[in-house]
C-alpha cells in the first residue's frame, strides 16, 4: 500500500484518516469522503482503491473513517420502536452525531490535512444505518456535504419515505449513489423485509424530486445479501460515481474520470 494510514481522535471521537499515495507533495489538496463504522468498507478494498488512483480511473482522495460511539443511537435520525419483541427500541440521536461531523471533525480534518473543503468535494458514505445517516446528513447540512453514497441504507427505518417525500435536498451541484442487494430483507419477517421495495421507492421520490441520470446512480445485485462483503463490492463503484465525471478531483490533477459503472 502506498498510501498511509493513521489514527486522530478529536474530542474523544476516534477516526482513522487514509492519505492517498501522492499525499504531501506541493500544492496538492484532496476531494474528502466521510465513512461510518470506523471506514470498514475502505479496509477491504485498499489494494483496489489504490489501484484505482495509480491508474488514474479515480482521483486521489483522502478518506475518514468515524467511529460510532452508540451506534443505534447515532445513526438513527429519530426515535423508532426495536426489531425484536423486549429489546429497547432505536433513540434517534442522528441530528447530534450529523451536526459533531459537520461542525466539528470535518473542522478538525480539514485543519489537519490537505483537503478540498468545499461541499463539492465532501462525501459522506454509509452502509446499512451508516447509509441511514449519511442520507439524513446531506438534509441537514448540505452547505457541508454534496456527495451522498447510501450502499443498502436502511430504507426500511419507520419515517423516512415520508420524510424524503416532504423534505428536498439542497444544492445544485449533488450527486447519491445508491446500491441494495436483491435479496436483502427477503427472510426477515419484520419491517427489513421492505428493504428492497422501500429503497426502489426512495429511489423514485429522489428522481420525482429532480435527480436525473447525470446527479443519481442505482444500483443492484441479484445475489446481493446484506452484508459488508456487498458493501465493500460497491463502495469503490460509489467513490467513481460521486467524484468521477469531473467532480471532485485534487487539486492540480487532470479531471475526474467517467466511472463506466453498470448497473449488475
Amino acid at each position: 500500500m502506498n498510501g498511509r494510514l493513521k489514527r486522530e481522535e478529536v474530542e474523544g471521537r476516534r477516526m482513522v484518516v487514509y492519505t492517498p499515495p501522492s499525499y504531501g507533495l506541493p500544492g496538492r489538496r484532496y476531494p474528502v469522503a466521510y465513512l461510518q463504522d470506523d471506514g470498514d468498507v475502505m479496509m477491504d478494498t485498499f489494494n483496489y482503491l489504490e489501484h484505482l488512483f495509480l491508474s488514474q480511473q479515480l482521483p486521489e482522495l483522502i478518506l475518514v473513517g468515524v467511529c460510532p460511539q452508540d451506534r443505534s443511537h447515532e445513526y438513527t435520525p429519530w426515535p423508532a420502536p426495536s426489531l425484536r419483541p423486549g429489546a429497547p427500541g432505536f433513540s434517534g440521536g442522528g441530528a447530534d452525531y450529523v451536526k459533531e461531523l459537520a461542525l466539528t471533525l470535518k473542522p478538525a480534518i480539514d485543519g489537519r490535512y490537505a483537503t478540498l473543503p468545499e461541499a463539492e468535494h465532501t462525501a459522506v458514505i454509509g452502509g446499512s444505518l451508516g447509509g441511514l445517516i449519511a442520507l439524513y446528513a446531506g438534509y441537514l447540512y448540505p452547505e457541508v456535504f454534496s456527495r451522498q453514497g447510501l450502499l443498502s441504507a436502511s430504507f426500511w427505518y419507520e419515517g423516512i419515505l415520508e420524510y424524503m417525500d416532504s423534505h428536498t435536498l439542497q444544492g445544485h451541484d449533488r450527486r447519491l449513489y445508491m446500491y441494495v442487494g436483491e435479496l436483502e430483507g427477503c427472510y426477515k419477517s419484520n419491517v427489513q423485509k421492505e428493504m428492497v421495495p422501500n429503497t426502489r421507492k426512495a429511489h423514485a421520490l429522489l428522481q420525482q424530486q429532480g435527480f436525473g441520470e447525470q446527479r443519481l446512480r442505482f444500483e443492484t445485485h441479484p445475489d446481493g445479501t446484506h452484508d459488508t462483503l456487498f458493501f465493500s463490492m460497491h463502495f469503490p463503484q460509489a467513490l467513481k460515481w460521486l467524484f468521477g465525471h469531473g467532480g471532485g478531483a485534487a487539486s492540480g490533477t487532470a479531471d475526474g474520470i467517467t466511472s463506466g459503472v453498470r448497473n449488475q
